[in-house]
């Protein structure tokens, strides 16, 4: 029972560091609204659309015309 709880501690430490290292990106609309997107925005050529996912778990798409600035935080 304790190799098993050992188990997941370790791998409950492995996510946490991983959640770290993962890149957020602060976007700012032509409206003025910010948003943050956890790992780079992805930009679909064919919609002209920048599509990410932000801290809520929410799916985001705004149009590239819309966008003001995208960096990194």
């Amino acid at each position: 029972m304790k190799r098993l709880y050992s188990i997941i501690i370790l791998c409950a430490f492995a996510l946490s560091l991983t959640a770290c290292f993962s890149k957020q990106y602060m976007i700012t609309t032509t409206a003025g609204e910010t948003y943050t997107a956890n790992g780079s925005p992805e930009y679909d050529v064919q919609t002209d659309t920048y599509k990410f996912e932000d801290d809520d778990g929410k799916k985001v798409i705004l149009n590239q015309e819309d966008i003001q600035v995208i960096k990194e935080k």
